[in-house]
C-alpha cells in the first residue's frame, strides 16, 4: 500500500479507538471482556482491523466539510456493526484466526461468540441514536445478514450465477461501506444528491473490496493473512473467481461436485484450474473496474483522500497475495 494510504488508515484507527473502547465499556462485564479479546485491546499496542470504514467516514466528512466529532461517532457505530459481522463470519466459516489472533469463538465457544457479535450490533445502532440515520444502519444490518445467508447458501448448491455473486457482495460488503459513507454525508447536511452519490460510491467500493477478499481466499499469502492459502477453495466456497471458472473448467466442477473438503494437493490443483481459466485476471480487472465506478460517483468532490482509499482495494490484495501462486 502507499505511504499515504497507510497513514490514513493508521490515523483513523487511532482516532476511532477511544470511542470504540468507551462504547464497549458500557457492555455487561462478561460481554465487555470478550469484546476486548476480539478487538485485541488486551495486548499492548494491539488492535484489530484495517480501519478502512473509519478512514472512509473521516475522508467523506472532510470532503463535505462535516464535523469531525460527528464523523467519529458515525465511524464508531459502523465499526461496531462491522465487527458483529466478523465474529459471525468466523463462526460460520470456522476460521480459527482473525488478524493474527485466535478468533473469538475458539476462545469462548461459538454460542458465546455469537452473543458478543449480537451485542456489538445493538451497540453500534445505539451509538448512532443521537445522530441521523439509525434506521439506515438497522436496514444495513438486515442487508448484511441477507448477504451472509446467500454466501452460506451457495455452499449447498451445485450452481451459482455471477449475478447472484454480485448480489451477495453488494449485501455482505457493499452495504456497510455504502452506509458508512452515506450516513456521514447525511449527518454533514450535504443534501440528497450527495447522500446518494456517497451511497453509490460505497456500494461499488465495497464490491471491489469483496472481490479482493475473494482473490485472497484463493491466493492469499498465509504469512500475511493468517489463513491457509486456498482456504476458500479447500472449503468449496463459491466465490466470484470460482463461479467464473466453473463455467469452463470441468475438472474444477468435478472437485466441487464431490462435496468433500479438499486436501492440500487438491487445493493447489483447484487454484491452478481457476487461474488457467482466466478467472484470476478477470477478477483482478473487476477490482479495478469497480474502483473506477466508485470514484466516478464522487468525482465532483475532488478528494485525494477518497481516491487514495479507494485505490487501496487492489493494493490491499496485492500486498497480501502470494507471489508464488
Amino acid at each position: 500500500m502507499t505511504t499515504t494510504g497507510y497513514r490514513l488508515l493508521d490515523d483513523a484507527r487511532r482516532a476511532v479507538r477511544p470511542l470504540l473502547e468507551r462504547e464497549a465499556g458500557r457492555l455487561p462485564a462478561t460481554l465487555r471482556h470478550r469484546a476486548v479479546l476480539h478487538f485485541g485491546w488486551d495486548a499492548p499496542d494491539s488492535g484489530t482491523g484495517k480501519a478502512v470504514r473509519p478512514a472512509l467516514v473521516l475522508a467523506t466528512s472532510r470532503a463535505l466539510g462535516g464535523d469531525e466529532h460527528t464523523a467519529l461517532t458515525v465511524a464508531a457505530a459502523v465499526e461496531l456493526v462491522h465487527n458483529f459481522t466478523l465474529i459471525h463470519d468466523d463462526v460460520h466459516d470456522q476460521d480459527a484466526e482473525r488478524h493474527g489472533r485466535p478468533a473469538l469463538w475458539t476462545v469462548c465457544g461459538a454460542s458465546e461468540a455469537l452473543l458478543v457479535g449480537n451485542a456489538l450490533l445493538a451497540l453500534g445502532i445505539r451509538t448512532l441514536s443521537g445522530l441521523r440515520g439509525a434506521d439506515v444502519l438497522a436496514e444495513c444490518a438486515i442487508e448484511l445478514c441477507e448477504g451472509q445467508s446467500l454466501d452460506i447458501g451457495f455452499e449447498r448448491r451445485d450452481e451459482v450465477s455471477l449475478d447472484e455473486c454480485l448480489r451477495m457482495s453488494a449485501g455482505k460488503t457493499g452495504s456497510l461501506i455504502a452506509a458508512a459513507c452515506s450516513l456521514t454525508a447525511l449527518n454533514a447536511d450535504a443534501g440528497t444528491a450527495a447522500v446518494r452519490a456517497f451511497h453509490d460510491f460505497g456500494t461499488e467500493l465495497g464490491i471491489a473490496f469483496q472481490r479482493a477478499n475473494d482473490l485472497l481466499g484463493i491466493w492469499g499469502d498465509e504469512r500475511a493473512t493468517g489463513k491457509p492459502t486456498g482456504s476458500d477453495l479447500a472449503r468449496l466456497k463459491k466465490t466470484l473467481p470460482v463461479v467464473h471458472a466453473l463455467r469452463s473448467a470441468p475438472e474444477l466442477a468435478e472437485l466441487y461436485a464431490r462435496g468433500v473438503e479438499l486436501d492440500e494437493a487438491q487445493t493447489r490443483r483447484a487454484a491452478a484450474l481457476v487461474a488457467a481459466s482466466g478467472a484470476r485476471e478477470w477478477a483482478e480487472a473487476e477490482v479495478h473496474r469497480r474502483v473506477d465506478l466508485a470514484l466516478a460517483h464522487v468525482r465532483e468532490y475532488e478528494s485525494s483522500e477518497l481516491t487514495t482509499l479507494a485505490k487501496l482495494a487492489f493494493a490491499y490484495y496485492r500486498s497480501l497475495s502470494s507471489v508464488d501462486s
